[in-house]
């Protein structure tokens, strides 16, 4: 996106249930679901016409989107596509997704830290063969972070999406396509092999082959490369996009956005979460229809600003009060933050400061620099869990606390 964003307005979603994005409804057999989202986020931001680029289960909800939606899709990019057989695919499939359902006794971490770790050396990683060994050097502990975190977030409805992706990867799925379509070639690609089956396929004259060397940069140059051809002819002001609506929002300010949760109601109070927290693992019964949620600078959606101090923080509560408007607010903190919520209402008429005496645990978080074998998840759920038995009181659910110790883990030393 950074790369692009002097040529063209980039949007990237997540995929549903996945990141911020709500999960789908109901049993899910195929794609349509996640193409029905995408059409619909299509419709929402006023676009007619969109160039799509999807990378591995993006790819196939690319290829289902340009079909369904063809009159709204001015050309596509697919970027480590593959085609296999009924036999590769069940093959693969077998073992492949990891049991990520949030356990009190906190084995999920090693399961998703496990296949976080292996998929960095092997496709797929629980076949560990030498016909399957990735050629790059091995992914950083950070790297493998990323991915273990990804799966957390997602939780255990993740792997749908994967599964009819999977059921998805043929080429005679990508013939129907009328579309510009650029089937990149990287030779660094995890699928390559499979993606290399599209040789075997006739392709009309709007699919071109985009061959590219092994390394990142030469995908990106090539992707650039072709963008022409699929760009629609007649672009979209970024200006004019309907952005940050519905229940999360944004506040500007001169360190960036700052992500907050409006209530489905009228708000009357602005809650801060503890430090290391966000909106996101916030206790339940602390959230209700009168309560907005804010994330302080550095911590879940909001940005991170290069160096970060008490007043940075202040600042971010007093900028979502003015965008909220009215007032007056109350404004309660949870451990340490009772006092950024004290300041922000001395210093600003719309806030009124309510003492909530709530503890917290973010003061002395430990540190959750990635390691290769795993520990650092282990440090930060039973450092969070001691949190509460100290005070003779049981843990949260373990879906909270895992969702408690994402959070500590974006917000880092902040």
């Amino acid at each position: 996106m950074q790369r692009l964003a002097g040529r063209l307005t980039a949007i990237a979603p997540d995929t549903p249930g996945f990141g911020d994005s709500d999960p789908i409804t109901g049993d899910v057999h195929d794609l349509a679901p996640y193409v029905e989202a995408m059409i619909g986020l299509r419709s929402a931001l006023g676009l007619d016409k969109v160039a799509v680029y999807g990378s591995a289960t993006g790819a196939q909800i690319a290829i289902e989107w340009a079909k369904a939606d063809a009159a709204a899709i001015s050309g596509l990019v697919l970027d480590n596509a593959a085609s296999f057989t009924d036999v590769e695919r069940d093959a693969i499939m077998e073992g492949y997704f990891p049991d990520v359902t949030p356990t009190a006794d906190g084995g999920h971490l090693a399961r998703t830290w496990r296949t976080a770790h292996d998929a960095a050396l092997f496709f797929p990683w629980q076949q560990p063969e030498a016909a399957n060994r990735l050629t790059p050097p091995p992914a950083p502990p950070a790297a493998m972070d990323l991915t273990a975190r990804g799966y957390l977030t997602a939780g255990p409805g993740y792997e749908a999406a994967y599964r009819a992706a999977f059921c998805n990867e043929r080429a005679e799925q990508v013939q129907p396509i009328q579309a510009p379509l650029v089937i990149l070639r990287w030779k660094g690609s995890i699928l390559k092999r499979w993606t290399d089956r599209f040789d075997d396929y006739r392709w009309g004259a709007n699919v071109v082959m985009a061959h590219c060397g092994p390394t990142l940069e030469e995908r990106w140059v090539c992707l650039e490369a072709h963008l022409d051809a699929v760009l629609p002819q007649k672009r979209t002001s970024s200006e004019n996009l309907p952005l940050a609506t519905g229940v999360i929002r944004y506040a500007d300010s001169n360190i960036g956005q700052i992500r907050y949760r409006v209530p489905a109601g009228a708000p009357s109070r602005i809650l801060i979460h503890g430090l290391g927290g966000s909106s996101a693992s916030i206790a339940p019964e602390l959230a209700n229809d009168e309560t907005v949620l804010i994330d302080l600078p550095g911590h879940g959606g909001s940005a991170k600003p290069e160096t970060l101090s008490m007043a940075d923080w202040v600042q971010a509560v007093q900028r979502v009060a003015a965008q909220l408007g009215a007032g007056p607010y109350a404004i309660c903190g949870v451990g340490a933050t009772e006092g950024i919520a004290a300041q922000a209402a001395a210093g600003d008429g719309r806030l009124r400061f309510k003492p909530l005496g709530l503890p917290w645990h973010g003061e002395e978080a430990p540190d959750l620099t990635p390691e290769i074998s795993g520990a650092h998840l282990w440090s930060g759920w039973h450092w969070l869990r001691r949190q509460w038995l100290e005070r003779n009181e049981a843990p949260p659910e373990p879906a909270r606390l895992t969702r408690l110790l994402l959070d500590l883990q974006q917000a880092g030393p902040a």
